[in-house]
């Protein structure tokens, strides 16, 4: 259907049918990018059916009546495909959407029929009551003849022991010198006449019971197909717009993938007296190179159109006039059939009424035409009939005559087609029309371009410059002897050979300029390109250095909270020593002082020179400090800043020198009382987390007792509320809850979060699982809260 659609495209005269079309090409393509091509399977052919169901009283037969299921459900496919493309191809999705699918029709066939034509037993109720009834008496036709078998003399009388039917009735293979013993009717006999096909006479009364029952079956078959076929003439208008839309759409979405492998664009056509088609390529040309990929197709740029409605090209044999005249007439054609163009993006064409095409040689002995006065009488009918929508094409113009004359009546019929105004164009080889064309208000000279160092044609339009035919130059490629081709020139005349000389000149420079603009085109390509990457690049380092500062962010504020933590942990490990006040707030000091050099840590420096060992003076940048390693374990230094120490990643470590006896200067004398971590069982804290971790132990931590006792004394409630707090906010205000309560001796606290989600349970979980202080928690009992509350009980783990 859509194959016969496609066979008989023809171009519209009216505009809006046109860019309908157009549009409807442009959908299909755009979902068969999406989507990719439509499920049409296998969709039979049901016209003839159609047309037998459409005679009243009239029986289709099963077989055309099954083909009309499988229809049926490409429409309901069919439909499903539109609607998963409705955005890109609004119309097209809603004329698939929209074809009839007929469902109580089809289910009334599928349930009567089989899909290779036979009625089912289903299709009605006394039709499966007659053949249940022939499948029994069938069987016990068989079952009355297979006993003959058995009886005394059944060997001499049956030639072979099986049961088989002729005629309709069921029978068995008798030897022929064995009838006189076997009475029955004899329906058939063997080409060699040994064997006859006997119906005993036992069995007759039960065969022709079969033989009627077979008879009501074919009546009650033949009754449902007509029942099927009036079901089928109800629906006829329907099934009739299904067929039409199928072959329509089938047609559109060809037009679709044509496009695509021409790698074609949507031309604009309208009223406006021109045509403008660059880089198009010949759609004939194109096919042949999907059958032979070695043969290119060069693109080349058609204009035509006011002010200058006449287009003149001229140039060598073979170069391509033919084919730009083929070309426009083709794209022209197509555009208005609703085909996309095989050109770049916005091609314009016209809407035309008409193509009047005379190409090629229509000479006739039997009508007495030469090639003069054939092209004369296609002109003829040509001027009868041109007006100012139609496109006129004149391949060699004014040949076949004397080259003055026919030059002269080549002009005239330009001016009247001009007058007309139609749009022409015309190849030629005669020098009177490349000075018409150059000198004439409404027409201009194009050339095919010719490569003289190759002695080839180049196939590219050149415009506002007439051509040379170089016949000598291409014979001598074609071989004639060089002696011939010196004295063809000896005949030119000097006037000639300068024009020519002239017009190769300007050629060339025309071909210099086409290559440094093709050249400047590559290198803007190029720089576009490398811009594009650059930008491309510097937007990935821009990321790049976002997610780094994101993550060192966070890393830093892990590390600052591990820092806060230890501060707490080592503060009151100071309030259970007796130290002086002055003592305590030293020590806190110092402690303060070292969270504050982390929140003030600016980007990390380059690492020493070298990886740091034990008895290394070192800085760590990001802390503010300065120290001794005492213990390099794997990738973990441990450092003595004074009265710190702390544990920290050995690549964040610069090098400085070797240790000395003298603490850190920024730590007063106070803190020489300080240890190795481990080395006092008054400071049995152990590390927790991946931040830096620090120990304080000594006099330092016994001078600080008097402060740490005044902490406690501060006012802090048994629990705390996080409902409607995020989790980043309920972590924060949970790890300030616990230390505070800590230090004011708390032994157990209740964390409020409520049910919901449960996602700030699981964050308070988390945090609890880690926390230094938290020696164990468990879930609230039914008069602390149940599940949405949390108890957690405190101390050193």
């Amino acid at each position: 259907m859509g194959h016969e659609r496609a066979q008989a495209l023809e171009p519209q005269a009216d505009l809006e049918a046109v860019r309908h079309a157009l549009i409807e090409t442009r959908q299909a393509r755009q979902a068969l990018a999406v989507a990719g091509p439509p499920p049409w399977n296998i969709i039979p052919d049901v016209r003839s059916l159609l047309e037998h169901a459409r005679v009243p009283g009239s029986v289709a037969e099963a077989a055309e009546l099954a083909s009309l299921p499988p229809l049926l459900e490409a429409a309901a496919r069919l439909g499903a495909y539109g609607r998963s493309v409705s955005a890109e191809a609004p119309d097209l999705a809603r004329a698939l959407t929209g074809l009839p699918t007929l469902g109580p029709l089809a289910d009334l066939l599928r349930r009567s029929l089989d899909p290779d034509g036979g009625v089912r037993d289903e299709a009605s109720a006394a039709l499966k009551r007659l053949r249940q009834k022939g499948r029994e008496l069938r069987a016990q036709v068989i079952k009355r003849l297979e006993s003959y078998f058995q009886g005394a003399a059944a060997e001499h009388i049956f030639q072979e022991r099986y049961v088989t039917v002729r005629h309709g009735r069921y029978v068995l293979p008798i030897r022929s010198e064995a009838k006189a013993r076997f009475k029955g009717i004899v329906h058939d006999r063997s080409q060699s006449g040994a064997t006859l096909f006997v119906e005993p006479e036992g069995v007759v009364e039960a065969n022709n019971d079969l033989v009627q029952v077979a008879r009501e079956e074919e009546a009650e078959i033949l009754r449902v197909l007509a029942a099927l076929t009036d079901a089928v003439r109800e629906q006829l208008p329907e099934l009739e717009r299904l067929v039409e839309d199928l072959g329509r759409l089938d047609c559109i979405f060809a037009r679709a993938e044509l496009a695509d492998r021409m790698e074609a664009t949507e031309p604009v056509v309208s009223d406006e007296h021109a045509a403008r088609a660059f880089g198009a390529r010949n759609p004939l040309l194109l096919a042949q190179q999907w059958e032979a990929p070695e043969r290119p197709v060069v693109p080349m740029d058609i204009e035509v159109g006011e002010p200058t409605p006449l287009l003149v090209i001229t140039g060598p044999n073979a170069g391509g006039k033919t084919v730009a005249l083929k070309t426009l007439g083709l794209l022209c054609l197509m555009a208005q059939s609703g085909l996309h163009v095989p050109a770049r993006e916005g091609a314009r064409l016209p809407l035309l009424r008409a193509i009047f095409a005379i190409i090629g040689d229509d000479q006739s002995v039997a009508e007495n035409l030469s090639t003069f006065s054939a092209f004369v009488k296609q002109l003829k009918e040509v001027l009868e009939q041109v007006d100012d929508r139609s496109l006129v094409l004149l391949d060699e113009l004014g040949a076949g005559t004397d080259p003055d004359e026919g030059a002269a009546l080549a002009q005239a019929a330009l001016e009247a087609l001009a007058e007309r105004g139609a749009l022409c164009v015309a190849s030629t080889h005669l020098e009177p029309l490349k000075g018409f064309a150059s000198s004439h208000p409404k027409a201009r000279n194009a050339s095919v371009e010719f490569d003289t160092e190759r002695l080839a044609p180049t196939f590219r339009l050149v415009y506002d410059r007439p051509g040379q035919s170089y016949a000598l130059q291409i014979g001598a490629r074609l071989g004639l002897p060089p002696e011939l081709i010196a004295r063809a020139e000896g005949h030119r005349s000097t006037q000639r050979r300068q024009l020519e000389a002239l017009l190769q000149r300007l050629e060339e420079r025309d071909r210099e300029e086409a290559a440094r603009e093709a050249q400047l085109e590559r290198r803007e390509v190029e720089s576009a390109t490398r811009l594009a990457r650059a930008e491309s690049q510097l937007e990935a380092v821009r990321k790049q250095a976002a997610e780094l500062a994101a993550r060192s962010k966070s890393e830093a504020q892990r590390m600052l909270s591990e820092v806060r933590r230890t501060v707490n942990a080592e503060w009151d490990k100071l309030k259970k020593e007796s130290r002086t006040r002055e003592g305590l707030e030293q020590s806190r000091k110092r402690l303060v002082e070292t969270a504050r050099g982390l929140e003030r840590a600016a980007e990390p420096e380059p690492p020493g020179t070298r990886p740091a060992t034990a008895g290394d003076r070192v800085e760590v940048p990001h802390l503010g400090l300065k120290g001794d390693v005492l213990d390099v374990d794997g990738g973990t230094a441990t450092v003595q800043a004074g009265a710190v120490t702390i544990k920290v990643p050995a690549q964040a470590l610069r090098v400085v020198g070797r240790s000395g006896t003298t603490p850190h200067p920024a730590l007063s004398p106070e803190g020489r009382g300080m240890k190795r971590e481990g080395a006092s069982a008054s400071n049995p804290l152990p590390h927790r987390g991946r931040g830096p971790q620090f120990e304080v132990s000594g006099e330092a931590a016994r001078r600080g007792l008097s402060r740490a006792e005044g902490a406690g004394s501060r006012s802090i409630p048994p629990e705390i509320h996080l409902i409607g707090r995020t989790t980043d906010e309920a972590r924060d205000l949970l790890e300030k809850y616990l230390d505070d309560a800590f230090l004011a001796g708390l032994a157990q606290v209740r964390i409020i979060h409520g049910k919901g989600t449960g996602a700030l349970r699981r964050a308070v979980e988390e945090l609890l699982v880690s926390h230094p202080l938290v020696t164990s928690h468990r879930a609230g009992e039914g008069h602390e809260g149940g599940a949405g509350a949390t108890v957690a009980m405190l101390g050193q783990s």
